[in-house]
């Protein structure tokens, strides 16, 4: 009987051991739980924790192009373009126009936010010349995570593909009529207004699908935003406000101010800023604060451009006699003034490029970029060389 137990202890022992080791041996050989994507994660970026601001910059008469890094003060310099005459931006990627050309040659530079409403991602990558899109000089363009439209100051306007954008290819997108004067994607929909004494705006949704036009319509567009209350066009008789609830659009026209001569040129801001600056076609400076959207007229004669920081900040205005003014947007009073430039070249007009803390102004004739504390009596805190004359220039990573 003891030798009987012994036997049967001995074999229950082995059995024990044997499935311990099978369960091992199937754990290790199971693949490792997979881990989650980081909130925010971005293939190929690094992400920071405050904006990695920098600035896109090209001379006109070399056609050299560099990238400037405003935290390291690091130069980076691209392929030149040639013929370029004219950029814009949409706060990652900048775009050369080429009028004699008819091309825009995209820059990717490496930096960008993504806002999220109650917080902002910050991210930098390489710096990178993208590609040339043929048959279009572009001087505007309005980007959303989905579409980047671009529109030429000719007449024309083609939309490209954003993801293949960031993954370096200049693709287009869903098609737009011949006649688009101006293209905005916002809140999920491309607005397209056609221009011509009739204005009609039309919608299309992601996939080029028309959809019922706006009720409101846009004469003559020139100008164009998307902020946070919305999106806007600048027209011959008022301002096209759109704004979006529950997947619907609705727009209402925002009279320009009485008394006052033309109407809305270019729209300059703060990026994400909800208040926006304009030097009118009669010379006047005029600011719209989208809270409470009336024009408002400032006494300034001469400016050649403006931007409004927002939130509380002045209107930055440069006259043509290379002065920059500091304005309150209410009331008009000039807060402080600069005398940064030796005048102003009509043929390239210098840009006032606004972010929370600080403003850059170009220098083309002195190959420099001021970088102004707006908040400080428009103090100079960096004077940026370029090695360029940098006729051309815009912000991103903001």
């Amino acid at each position: 009987m003891r030798r009987e137990h012994r036997a049967l202890g001995a074999t229950l022992s082995t059995l024990v051991l044997l499935t311990g080791c099978g369960t091992a041996a199937g754990t290790a050989q199971d693949p490792p739980p997979e881990e989650e994507t980081p909130h925010g994660y971005v293939e190929g970026a690094q992400e920071s924790a405050e904006p990695q601001s920098r600035l896109v910059i090209a001379d006109t008469g070399t056609g050299e192009v560099r990238v400037l890094d405003l935290i390291t003060e690091e130069m980076t310099e691209l392929d030149p373009v040639e013929g370029v005459d004219g950029i814009t931006g949409d706060g990652r990627f900048a775009y050369l126009r080429s009028s004699d050309h008819g091309t825009t040659h995209v820059v990717d530079s490496g930096s960008w936010t993504v806002d999220h409403g109650d917080h902002q991602h910050y991210y930098r990558a390489p710096i990178r010349s993208v590609g040339t899109l043929d048959a279009l000089a572009a001087d505007r363009a309005t980007t959303d995570t989905a579409l980047t439209a671009l529109t030429s100051p000719d007449g024309g306007t083609t939309v490209l593909d954003r993801a293949a954008l960031e993954e370096g290819a200049v693709e287009t997108a869903v098609p737009v009529p011949g006649n688009a004067e101006v293209a905005l994607p916002f809140a999920g929909h491309l607005l397209v207004a056609e221009g011509g004494p009739e204005g009609a705006v039309s919608v299309y949704d992601r996939d080029g699908t028309a959809l019922e036009p706006l009720g409101d319509t846009c004469a003559e567009p020139r100008g164009q935003a998307v902020t946070r209350r919305g999106a806007v066009i600048g027209c011959a008789d008022g301002t096209l406000h759109v704004t979006e609830e529950d997947g619907a659009l609705t727009s209402r026209v925002i009279a320009h101010p009485g008394g006052s001569d033309g109407r809305t040129g270019e729209f300059g801001r703060r990026p994400g800023s909800a208040t926006l600056a304009t030097v009118s076609t009669g010379g006047d400076v005029w600011v719209l604060d989208l809270a409470e959207p009336a024009w408002n007229p400032l006494d300034l004669t001469g400016a050649v451009t403006v931007a409004a920081v927002g939130a509380g900040g002045p209107v930055l205005a440069l006259t043509g006699d290379g002065t920059l003014h500091s304005l309150d947007p209410e009331t008009g009073e000039e807060l402080a003034t600069a005398d940064l430039l030796d005048g102003t070249d009509t043929a390239h007009t210098p840009a006032i490029r606004v972010d929370t803390s600080r403003t850059y102004l170009n220098d083309a004739e002195n190959g420099v970029v001021y970088e102004i504390d707006h908040n400080d009596d428009l103090r100079v805190a960096r004077t940026l060389t370029t090695g360029i004359a940098p006729h051309l220039m815009v912000e991103t990573g903001r």
